[in-house]
């Protein structure tokens, strides 16, 4: 069951305008203080704060900067939406040339889910022989990241069905379905290549972030594919910048239940071995308890 939406364009941004300013609309909280003045001494007073208040205030300081993170990535992609999927199309396909065309081919790959699940299982590998923990770690968030990523990027592809660049020139036009899990022909919305390629470059930058090169050239990386699919005018702005943000959390949600896990099975004096396991068609996690 699908429905296809073809609103008028000016009601389309109008909505999505509506919404970018409502995300980016200041919200106030005030609270009150308590001042303590002692008056004609010179000597100043010092008290701590009780544990729960700490512990309170470091939770909220958490919900904030997260709520922040959503709330700029949402207004971010609506005024990728509004603003600049269509130019940044028009852009990029009036100059392309033979530089660019060789460019784009050179990096797309690094997008492809079916070369980074073999590369995460050599990279393991590589690890068990060269007892390199690190390793064996990034290989482990990698290939994980790379299995639910593509797993959630498939579902919103088929249920949001948004029409590629190279089938419409409009960016406002979908043919959305009730069922995540049928194919649906138009897939634009999130970037595949882009979702894979941040899962891969958010779990190289978490695990080697005490590295101040390897993080902003994993994100580099991830980033020239993404401007590869627009460059080819297989997705617009904001297909990339979706794909970004699900590889992004995808990769963070892995890493999260790895270190969690672990820390579990340490304080239990156990351990978890994860090895990936491949097969045509097919790609997995064997888990061997020790304890």
């Amino acid at each position: 069951m699908s429905a296809y939406l073809a609103t008028p364009k000016f009601l389309m941004r109008g909505a999505w305008l509506s919404f970018l300013i409502l995300l980016l609309s200041p919200r106030t909280h005030l609270q009150g203080q308590d001042t303590m003045v002692v008056p004609h001494t010179g000597y100043q007073a010092q008290y701590t704060l009780p544990d729960n208040v700490i512990t309170e205030d470091s939770h909220q300081t958490t919900y904030l900067r997260n709520t922040l993170y959503v709330t700029g990535t949402a207004a971010l992609w609506t005024a990728a939406f509004v603003l600049t999927d269509e130019p940044l199309q028009q852009y990029a396909q009036r100059y392309r040339g033979k530089v660019s065309n060789s460019f784009a081919q050179v990096v797309e790959p690094l997008g492809r889910q079916r070369y980074w699940v073999p590369a995460a299982g050599a990279v393991f590998v590589g690890g068990l022989l060269a007892k390199d923990q690190k390793l064996r770690k990034v290989a482990l968030i990698s290939f994980g990241s790379v299995v639910v990523n593509a797993t959630l990027t498939s579902a919103l592809k088929n249920a949001i069905g948004r029409y590629r660049p190279s089938e419409t020139s409009e960016n406002e036009v979908f043919d959305a379905s009730l069922n995540p899990f049928i194919h649906n022909p138009h897939s634009s919305l999130p970037s595949s290549h882009t979702s894979t390629a941040f899962a891969v470059a958010t779990s190289v930058a978490t695990v080697y972030a005490d590295h101040k090169l390897i993080p902003p050239i994993a994100y580099g990386v991830a980033t020239l594919v993404g401007l590869s699919r627009i460059h080819d005018n297989a997705h617009w702005g904001s297909d990339v910048l979706a794909g970004a943000a699900v590889g992004y959390l995808s990769s963070k949600g892995v890493s999260y239940l790895y270190d969690w896990a672990d820390h579990r099975l340490r304080a239990r004096k156990q351990r978890l071995v994860l090895t990936p396991q491949v097969s045509p068609g097919t790609a997995g996690l064997g888990a061997t308890l020790i304890f």
